[in-house]
């Protein structure tokens, strides 16, 4: 079957990238984040997916939307946008906070969810042993600004920093997003905790982590793996939070070979 030809909207719910065909594949970004992040998995993944990357209110294409202080509002969102194109059923991507937004749309919609990849994230909002606070992060966001803030927050992602090939990119994407969305995704994960959940997991479920990410320690990547049912888990070395930018390929067929093994 003949590849979709790539496609960018900014019309219905969401905006959104999308292109190719097969099975829908939605990947969904974290704080400070956006749907271009993920133009190496569009590309690539195209060939066997029909892949669907959505920027969350407040953040990249859509930073002129009103972000919302509550995840479950990021995953009804999601929801609508996916209602919109026609898409019922799908395999799901979360990053960071986008984790947590596909966590919730789980819990809300779990007979629509083929496979479940939780990447880079946790269960619990207010994220435990996080390079900082999420009050320490507000406060210094009130003082410093977006634009330094985002900079800032979005070097710790990375292994080398601020030194790191994919810093530049990043930290344009992080600061396109609106001051009410980088203040109100703070409030949206401190208050958001899914943990009761994990057992109601029924989905087949990859559990995916950098071995140096300085946002998501392994205790938080530990209760998703022994939390949810049956879940398998990949260690990722020498990278931290952002490994799909630093670790490409790798990042590509270790979700290509978890999804395909639906096929088989």
């Amino acid at each position: 079957m003949a590849a979709r030809d790539a496609e960018v909207s900014t019309a219905p719910v969401l905006p959104y990238r999308r292109a190719g065909r097969g099975p829908a594949l939605v990947l969904v970004h974290g704080y400070l984040g956006g749907s271009a992040q993920w133009s190496a998995e569009v590309a690539q993944l195209q060939d066997g997916f029909d892949v669907i990357a959505v920027d969350l209110a407040g953040y990249g294409q859509a930073n002129a939307l009103t972000a919302p202080t509550a995840m479950a509002n990021h995953a009804r969102a999601v929801l609508a946008t996916l209602d919109h194109l026609g898409v019922g059923r799908f395999h799901l991507l979360g990053h960071s906070m986008g984790g947590m937004v596909v966590q919730d749309l789980v819990h809300q919609a779990p007979q629509r969810v083929d496979r479940l990849v939780l990447y880079g994230t946790g269960p619990l909002g207010s994220i435990p042993g996080r390079f900082e606070t999420m009050a320490r992060s507000r406060e210094r966001l009130a003082a410093d600004g977006v634009a330094a803030t985002a900079r800032r927050i979005c070097a710790t992602w990375l292994l080398d920093q601020a030194e790191s090939p994919a810093y530049p990119a990043l930290a344009d994407l992080a600061t396109q997003a609106s001051a009410q969305a980088t203040e109100a995704g703070l409030w949206a994960m401190e208050g958001w905790d899914g943990r009761a959940w994990l057992p109601d997991i029924a989905v087949p479920t990859l559990v995916l982590w950098g071995e140096h990410d300085r946002s998501y320690g392994w205790s938080q990547l530990e209760q998703l793996w022994r939390g949810i049912p049956g879940a398998s888990l990949a260690v990722v070395p020498a990278c931290a939070h952002a490994l799909h930018l630093e670790r490409p390929a790798l990042f590509q067929l270790l979700v290509r070979e978890f999804l395909e093994s639906a096929r088989r």
